[in-house]
């Protein structure tokens, strides 16, 4: 599917002013809808669409996960530079509210579809697919949520009357996101029909559980869940790495879960165009984020992975609109580093089409399945943090498929026995600019070391607090629209 399709007063649906006042209001018009299979198709199409968004995957991606190594914010973002520098005590940033609010909406519609799709009468094959769809996208939802702010509050559409309720604990939340995947587990297939690609199917349940299990060092299940994707034998790596970004490519069986995008203004993500500056697009180029010497010194001579992920400024070759452009100082202009990042940009190599390029969006692959898989090998192993060079042979296996693709099938460059080192190191060169190495630091305990010295980052050290930055601060208005029934996270 090019984009998942919806009727207009669906598109116009629980788009309000805060995450108390979504989860509050019933739809206007739905009092004859939740009737046919037809309507349970558009509620569950509806659930998808806030992924769509420019501060979901349009830019919303982008904004808290440079507070990584890997890259900054070099337009004029006071409010975002200093939640990323761990330089505020507050967090009054209207996109880390849009993206709060536009989870929410996720949260609520997939919630109508688990209240009223069981009622109605259907192929049960069909009706297991959208239910299980549906808590895919609550676990989903919350789980984004969930990483960036700590515990949040949980809608039940069992107790329509507790709307504004407190958060509940980090460890609680977890516990619910696990359950419902394990549910769509349960009901999705392996895969879809070639009309429903797109959709999140059993692989991406399963792949989202293994990740949500590490971020709680549930090295064991994280294992097994990793372990029956791996073993389903349904999903494969793209052969070249620079291909996962393509058009051509974009419905691979690697992209357990994109967002399905379309090439049009506001219908669609813009991530392509954030990246680029508007002196090679005529202005058109948003230039919002640029990559640090620190990401592109980590890629090793021979890693295609480097040459998808970011050109180098001075003397690099940048193909744009048919064109090969030489790159220098002089035509970039003001930038912040050394280097632009073009990990999304090929659909404008032949030819520019405008804001959005109509690439989908990955946002679980099945390199990171392979990669939790064996993480949760060297960790049960005795590796870790405490044990960084601590070689794991049994890790091998699923960790030399992503680095062997890297380097083109060279299995020279195999590692037999990888390290939690060697984890740490491929995880960052594969995944770049997919809003992973900010929350991988995080849950390994590392991210006080790294961002306090600061080395080939432009912004020099950060004033990393783990005790204190491991979590951002709640959006302040949504604080405020609950009339204090959320409290801010310690510490800020």
């Amino acid at each position: 599917m090019r984009k998942i399709r919806f009727v207009s007063f669906l598109l116009s649906l629980w788009v309000l002013s805060s995450c108390t006042d979504i989860l509050d209001k019933e739809p206007y018009g739905l009092s004859n809808f939740w009737q046919t299979p037809a309507d349970a198709e558009l509620g569950i199409n509806a659930a998808y669409e806030p992924l769509l968004f420019e501060e979901v995957y349009g830019r919303g991606q982008f904004w808290m996960s440079a507070a990584s190594d890997d890259f900054i914010v070099n337009r004029d973002k006071p409010t975002e530079k200093l939640l990323t520098s761990f330089s505020t005590n507050e967090n009054t940033s209207s996109y880390a509210y849009s993206y709060w609010k536009h989870m929410y909406q996720i949260i609520r519609r997939a919630n109508d579809v688990l209240e009223n799709v069981p009622q109605i009468g259907m192929d049960a094959e069909l009706k297991d697919r959208i239910l299980g769809e549906a808590n895919f996208l609550m676990g989903f939802g919350y789980f984004q949520l969930v990483r960036r702010y700590g515990g949040v509050p949980f809608y039940d559409y069992q107790k329509p009357d507790e709307i504004n309720k407190p958060r509940e604990t980090t460890e609680e939340s977890y516990r619910r996101i696990e359950e419902y995947l394990q549910t769509a587990a349960e009901l999705l297939p392996w895969t879809h029909s070639a009309e429903a690609v797109g959709r999140a199917h059993k692989g991406a349940a399963l792949g989202l559980l293994a990740k949500v299990y590490a971020y709680q060092q549930k090295w064991q299940e994280s294992k097994d869940a990793s372990g029956q994707v791996i073993n389903s034998g349904k999903y494969t790596l793209t052969e070249r790495y620079q291909d996962i970004f393509t058009i051509e490519h974009e419905k691979a069986s690697e992209n357990l879960f994109a967002v399905q995008c379309n090439p049009v203004r506001h219908e669609s993500t813009i991530t392509s165009i954030v990246q680029l500056p508007g002196t090679i697009t005529n202005g058109s180029g948003w230039k919002y984020f640029a990559p640090t010497f620190s990401l592109a010194k980590a890629f090793e001579p021979g890693d295609e992975r480097r040459a998808a992920t970011l050109v180098d400024i001075d003397g690099g070759v940048f193909r744009f609109d048919g064109e090969d452009i030489t790159l220098s100082e002089n035509l970039v202009g003001a930038w912040g580093t050394a280097h632009i990042a073009v990990k999304y940009v090929h659909p404008y190599q032949e030819k520019y089409v405008g804001w959005e390029s109509g690439l989908d969006i990955p946002v679980l692959r099945y390199s990171d399945v392979l990669l939790l898989n064996a993480e949760a090998i060297i960790m049960l192993n005795g590796g870790g943090p405490n044990a960084p060079d601590l070689g794991v042979a049994a890790a091998a296996t699923a960790f030399n498929q992503v680095r062997v693709r890297a380097f083109a099938g060279d299995g020279s460059k195999a590692i037999t026995a990888p390290s939690f080192t060697d984890l740490v190191h491929e995880r960052r060169c594969e995944f770049a600019f997919e809003e992973q190495r900010h929350y991988d630091l995080v849950r390994w305990g590392l991210a006080e070391e790294v961002y306090n010295a600061g080395i080939d980052d432009p912004r020099g050290s950060r004033p990393f607090d783990a005790s204190v930055h491991s979590l951002f601060p709640l959006p302040q208005r949504e604080i405020d629209n609950s009339n204090g029934m959320l409290k801010q996270n310690p510490g800020y």
